[in-house]
Order: structure tokens, then sequence, then C-alpha cells
């Protein structure tokens, strides 16, 4: 599973490396050689292994009754702005153009595994959906920690 948050830097030609952690995410034996990225919630990119893409799809955006004018709307947005992109051999990935203006990505980057997918956020844009400590402690009641 996708876990961690990590701080990579875009380069000059709108690459981000993807850390090891993540592309080992699923064991030794496999490396993540593609993701699927697209346009996330909260200004944000959110990328995919091809086949939890192929099951978010499936299990979420197939199911959507097509008669809606907003789930017509959320299908365009995600699957409009899908795209495979292939990690080069220092496991960087090219950010298209479109999703790095969607995101307001211009330099530092903030990168979150979240179990099935990775997000990725302008840190600034990021830093605006970090919990206060007043949500954190209302979260720890909820767990019961």
């Amino acid at each position: 599973m996708f876990m961690g948050e990590y701080h990579p830097t875009l380069d000059e030609k709108g690459r981000v490396s993807i850390p090891i952690t993540l592309r080992k995410a699923f064991g030794e034996d496999y490396i993540l050689n593609t993701l699927v990225l697209t346009y996330g919630f909260d200004q944000c990119i959110m990328a995919f292994r091809e086949e939890d893409w192929t099951r978010f799809v499936r299990e979420k955006l197939v199911p959507l009754p097509q008669s809606n004018p907003t789930n017509r709307n959320w299908i365009r947005h995600l699957m409009g702005g899908a795209r495979d992109q292939e990690l080069d051999r220092q496991g960087r990935i090219l950010i298209p153009g479109s999703h790095l203006e969607y995101a307001r990505i211009k330099n530092d980057i903030t990168i979150l595994g979240l179990n099935d997918r990775i997000e990725i956020w302008a840190t600034e844009i990021y830093n605006q959906y970090r919990p206060d400590q007043d949500s954190l402690n209302a979260l720890a009641g909820d767990l019961g920690i």
C-alpha cells in the first residue's frame, strides 16, 4: 500500500521523482513503472497504479447514473484528465502541463501515499488542508485513542 509524505521538487522539464518507497510499496518484486495521473480533488493530482485506476473506474465511476449532470461532469473531469505516464530510469515522472496548471504546482511539491493512490500537491495548497490540533483531537476521540 502507498503511505507516507515526501517533499521532492519539480525539475525544469516538469518531472518529479517518485520516492523509491512508493515505487516499491507493493513489494521488492513489483517495481512501479507506470502511473495513471488525473485531476484530483481539492486541487491535487491523483496517481494510480494501472490496476487500481481500472478498479476505481469500474467500481466508482461506471456505476454513476449518467442521467445526472453532476455525475457526467465528474466523469469528464476524472476520465478526461487521465494520462498514462511512464517513470524513467531515475524514477521520475513527467507531469503534463495541464495537470501542473490545475494543481498550481510551480516547484515545491508534497507527495502523499494514500493506500491505493498517490496525491501530488503544490505544498502551499496542501498546507491549507492540514488539520489543526482541535480536529486531530476530535479524530483521536472518534478512533478511541
